[in-house]
């Protein structure tokens, strides 16, 4: 029996190195053929357009039949595959009552089949198959080797189908088909037409190997050179951005001019050099480190820095190096790279971008932050799209549902058109909201607050007319900073938070760690972080630094009265019994000093199972609730939100998340006591729908988010929401669940672009 993890591992190089449908699929069946010693080996894919298999590569089979041959779903052998999605292994597949001979084929002559399904992400995409003229089953490591080189193939040809090359077309450049889309997250809104320029850096930082240098002083020099001349790009990136930012936008790019301070990324460098290495190696070395260490984050958000230190990177390589280039970017461009990071606004106009689009990055990322408050339509982790073959081509960006078109049809690119027509007129009717209360069309009052963390969300969230802050997350300072913050520095930050809004109320989170959220100074490693040592458990146990940021919240609340204290990832009483010890015993010291703090509303999260069903108990201990969905879907659905392989099941519109956000209501009406909602579901129009139907009537969000909720709040009836949602309850998918309520709305005349949605097409 051949080598078959060899004979895996080279045929898995040799077919993704190329950028052709068929001379991938050719090279594969010859290459199996070959090195499994059989007599034929064929690839049938699915062709939705035509609604049948296509043999689209074989070896063994007579020559020519690749352009002939079609089965229909229900056809012979490869369909029965297709149809049980499970492999078939015959001795003598001609004794199958499923048998179909294709003469063209030549086929009779063989015996031996083994067919396995082409499966990507449960969808079936076609069969591979070997086959023998002896009639001999093949063995259980020939049927193991043909099902790990079926998963290994799905990604190639799931990549093909995006680009419609499964209609038998090569990749983009040789086709005729229209409307060709590519799916990834939509991270900033609304709808732009305009052409590809491909963004790509001329030095890649991973091509610069270990060198070795005498000239220790001049390598110094010349490092510090290039490192003022980025600080300066960072600073004429601020002034390029002083009209389309607000101030505490542009203070993100002051985070990359602090990543490069001495202390950081530019002293470590030169600690490098002084012990030998030359700039670049140096520059490389801690770079490639840097990456590393954010890239194996578990938190979303910190994961995205990784993209900002390679930009850095890359820059500061370029400039040792001198081969910085200024690109000449056409006005109503869309911008398209594999990874782009914030500072690409450094050099280039922003009223010149219509859209954004890369394979990589997500909603989280500082290129997505900025794009939202540029208003430029934003598709990341597009990760099948060719970025590199679009350049020049005109394509839609699609904000809302996050697809991307290439080859619109007339008809297409007509829709669109109106659609950015409507758009730009939509948005501009949202600002005469901001003073308007929110409450429904029957004069229910709604609280519609934010969700908080940097400096730059303040102006932006009372721009928007937010009722308070439903949730600041105070482990956002504490992630900026290269170690914990004093105290005399968490009470300028929260001091900052409840001045500007006040006198609306400012509900702080006590630091939540842990879990996808990790400090670098402070290192929690655990083999299931999720259900180890996160939230308040990491506080409780360190009672030293709870205190402390404790004491900072009262310091900076006093005259002004407005705080509220909330405890994440509650999951008994005797935690929440803790806690209150320890932030009483912060107000006894503080009036013993003679700072005269007042005692604020304390508040427990509801976002793990135990905490829903703990209620009743909570009720005599605190003064508010508030539901954290995001962790609650995650933990009733045991689904990590970040990984892509489960995404799809994680959905705050399960039916099991939205039965327990109502039990928890309704449990906080009866005892009298307030609750609020913060998480994605809150922001989004239909989940807003939904938590006003279970009775909910305080809802924090992304400021981002904020008018559109409004709009849609304030076109309904609470009673009308109430029958719906009471519906909603009754049905057991998230997806029917969503469809229905969608459909609901339209036929109370709210618009579908009220909902963040587009007319289907």
């Amino acid at each position: 029996m051949p080598d078959l993890l060899s004979l895996l591992r080279k045929v898995v190089e040799a077919v993704t190195g190329s950028r052709n449908l068929h001379l991938s699929l050719k090279r594969l069946t010859t290459m199996v053929r070959e090195g499994m010693d059989v007599d034929a080996c064929s690839v049938f894919l699915w062709d939705s357009d035509i609604e049948r298999y296509v043999l689209m590569a074989t070896d063994g089979l007579k020559e020519g039949s690749s352009s002939k041959i079609t089965l229909t779903q229900n056809e012979g052998l490869i369909g029965l595959v297709g149809k049980r999605e499970e492999p078939l292994n015959l001795a003598n597949s001609t004794l199958h009552p499923n048998f179909h001979a294709v003469s063209s084929a030549g086929e009779e002559k063989f015996r031996a089949l083994l067919a396995v399904p082409i499966i990507h992400n449960r969808k079936l995409l076609g069969v591979l198959t070997i086959q023998r003229f002896s009639e001999e089953r093949f063995s259980d490591e020939a049927e193991a080797f043909l099902v790990t080189l079926s998963a290994q193939m799905a990604g190639i040809v799931a990549n093909a189908e995006a680009t419609g090359a499964l209609s038998g077309m090569n990749f983009i450049g040789e086709q005729s088909l229209e409307d060709i889309r590519f799916t990834g997250v939509a991270c900033s809104t609304g709808v732009a037409i305009g052409l590809g320029h491909v963004i790509s850096s001329e030095v890649e930082l991973d091509s610069v190997r270990f060198h070795a240098t005498d000239d220790i002083k001049g390598e110094q020099e010349r490092f510090s050179q290039a490192l003022a001349d980025v600080r300066s790009d960072l600073s004429d990136t601020r002034r390029r951005l002083e009209s389309e930012l607000r101030p505490e936008e542009l203070a993100l790019f002051d985070v990359y001019a602090g990543i490069l301070n001495d202390q950081a990324v530019g002293g470590t460098v030169l600690e490098h050099i002084k012990e030998g290495e030359s700039s670049t190696s140096a520059l490389a070395t801690v770079m490639r480190g840097y990456i590393q260490h954010f890239e194996e984050m578990e938190d979303a958000y910190l994961r995205e820095r990784a993209a900002d230190m390679r930009d850095l990177g890359q820059r500061l390589l370029n400039r040792l190096l001198a081969n910085e280039t200024e690109r000449v970017i056409p006005k109503g461009a869309i911008l398209i790279g594999e990874e782009l990071s914030a500072t690409v606004f450094g050099t280039i106009d922003p009223e010149h971008i219509a859209g954004i689009v890369c394979a990589k990055g997500s909603a989280n990322s500082h290129l997505a932050i900025l794009a939202r408050a540029l208003n430029i339509p934003t598709v990341l982790g597009a990760q099948d799209i060719p970025w590199t073959d679009l350049d020049g081509k005109e394509l839609v960006v699609d904000g809302y549902r996050g697809i991307i078109y290439y080859q619109l049809s007339e008809d297409r690119r007509a829709h669109f058109e109106a659609l950015v027509k409507d758009e730009k007129a939509r948005v501009s009717g949202l600002d005469a909201l901001i003073d308007l209360p929110a409450e429904t069309a029957d004069g229910l009052a709604m609280n519609l607050m934010v969700n908080t963390g940097l400096q730059t969300d303040i102006l932006r969230s009372k721009d928007s007319g937010a009722d308070g802050v439903g949730l600041f997350r105070t482990e956002v300072p504490f992630m900026m900073l290269g170690r914990f913050p004093s105290e005399e520095e968490q009470a300028r930050i929260y001091r900052s938070q409840l001045e500007n809004f006040y006198p609306r109320p400012v509900t702080m989170r006590t630091l939540d760690i842990g879990g996808d959220k990790s400090l670098e100074y402070f290192p929690i490693v655990e083999d299931n972080p999720f259900l180890g040592w996160r939230g308040l458990r990491v506080t409780l146990d360190h009672p030293e630094i709870f205190i402390v940021q404790i004491r900072a919240m009262l310091r900076a609340s006093v005259g002004l009265n407005n705080l509220k204290i909330m405890l994440p990832m509650v999951t008994s009483i005797g935690e929440v019994e803790e806690s209150l010890e320890i932030i009483h015993r912060a107000i006894f010291e503080l009036n013993e000093d003679g700072v005269a703090v007042e005692t604020p509303d304390v508040g427990v999260m509801i976002e793990v199972p135990s905490a829903v069903y703990l209620i009743k108990d909570f009720v005599p201990l605190v003064d508010f609730m508030s539901v954290g969905s995001n962790d609650l879907t995650q933990y009733l659905l045991a689904v990590d939100r970040n990984n892509p392989r489960v995404a799809d099941i994680y959905d705050s519109m399960h039916p099991a998340v939205l039965k327990a956000l109502k039990i928890i209501v309704d449990e906080c009406t009866l005892a009298d006591i307030p609750v609020s909602l913060c998480g994605e579901l809150a922001g989004d129009p239909l989940g807003a729908v939904t938590l006003l139907g279970l009775g909910y009537r305080n809802l924090s969000m992304s400021s981002a988010n904020l008018l559109r909720v409004k709009a849609v709040l304030r076109q309904i009836d609470s009673a009308w929401a109430t029958a719906v949602t009471n519906g909603l309850l009754n049905l057991d998918d998230p997806k029917v669940i969503r469809s229905t309520l969608q459909l609901a709305l339209q036929k109370a005349g709210v618009p579908l672009t009220s909902l963040g949605l587009l007319p289907s097409r």
